[in-house]
């Protein structure tokens, strides 16, 4: 859904919204200015103060890693109550979240949206050894010290979402039977072997980023931008190993593009963990639909080969 001619008032974005490419095709840039549908307005609105803190705390010394500043709705005359402009930047021509009105605008018809600072950045592409790694693993390692001791949202791990179904599976915190029953005997070979090779995790649980590998916008002369935070609950570099499942299973990276993450903290559980949770993830969400499946099996098999022989020879 586009967003309607009230909300980009709101947020002071004047431009022709353009659909930006990624993702789930329901972003928008307007200028300078990224809108979104806000979803569940609670999590919206704590990603918003999350992502504020960080960006003020980015804009005083250089961290490792940038992120998009949230905006504000305007208020009524135009202008947060410092002078900010709708477009969150200040009468200097700094970026500025304001502190005029709410995270979210919208109304019942068209949904509440929020809206981003725009960063210069492109995704990265993973194939074979991307030269893109060593960056990636830098800027998380850096992000996610930066998140180290902030607590967990009340409402975390609640939606009953896919991929919360997948978290929990893959940390023992939900029964997996459902979920095999489901699954084609292909899938369900593969999850059962990764779910006997799980042992405990003596690491430290912190909020991390879930789905960093397309996630993570990298431009020159920049520091890589951390944007669209999905939040768990977990050790900070199960962010790492699902980035790397991912890139194994759908962005055709070498394994070898992974080495340097041998000395990881429990990397081979952390790895199997990743995996179960994706694995989880689609046969939830692609429950009746066989040929989805199936291409998810092949894509995954030898994902599966090497996360457990990793785990056999440790």
């Amino acid at each position: 859904m586009r967003p309607d001619p009230g909300v980009l008032a709101a947020f002071g974005a004047h431009a022709d919204p353009v659909r930006l490419p990624g993702g789930e095709g329901t972003a928008w840039r307007a200028g300078p200015v990224v809108l979104k549908p806000a979803g569940d307005p609670r999590v919206a609105r704590w990603t918003a103060e999350l992502y504020r803190d960080l960006s003020h705390a980015t804009a005083r010394r250089d961290p490792g890693f940038r992120v998009p500043r949230p905006l504000r709705a305007a208020a009524r005359d135009g202008t947060a109550r410092d002078g900010t402009a709708r477009d969150g930047t200040a009468r200097d021509g700094t970026a500025s979240d304001g502190p005029a009105g709410d995270w979210v605008a919208g109304d019942p018809v068209t949904g509440g949206w929020v809206a981003w600072q725009w960063l210069p950045g492109e995704p990265a592409a993973w194939a074979g050894v991307s030269p893109f790694w060593p960056r990636l693993i830098a800027a998380s390692r850096a992000f996610h010290a930066a998140l180290a001791g902030r607590p967990a949202p009340s409402w975390l791990g609640r939606d009953g979402s896919p991929w919360t179904v997948g978290d929990q599976v893959a940390w023992g915190e939900r029964d997996p039977g459902s979920v095999l029953a489901t699954a084609p005997r292909s899938l369900g070979g593969q999850l059962r072997g990764l779910l006997a090779a799980l042992r405990p995790v003596p690491l430290p649980r912190q909020l991390v980023h879930g789905d960093l590998g397309g996630n993570v916008l990298f431009a020159d002369g920049e520091p890589p931008a951390v944007i669209d935070f999905s939040p768990y609950w977990r050790p900070a570099g199960l962010a790492l190993a699902v980035a790397a499942v991912d890139a194994l299973m759908w962005g055709g990276a070498s394994p070898a593009a992974l080495d340097e993450l041998d000395a990881e903290p429990e990397w081979g559980q952390l790895l199997a963990r990743a995996l179960v949770y994706r694995l989880v993830t689609e046969i939830v969400f692609r429950r009746g639909d066989p040929a989805g499946l199936e291409t998810v099996a092949r894509t995954s098999e030898p994902v599966t080969v090497l996360v457990l022989a990793g785990l056999a020879v440790k």
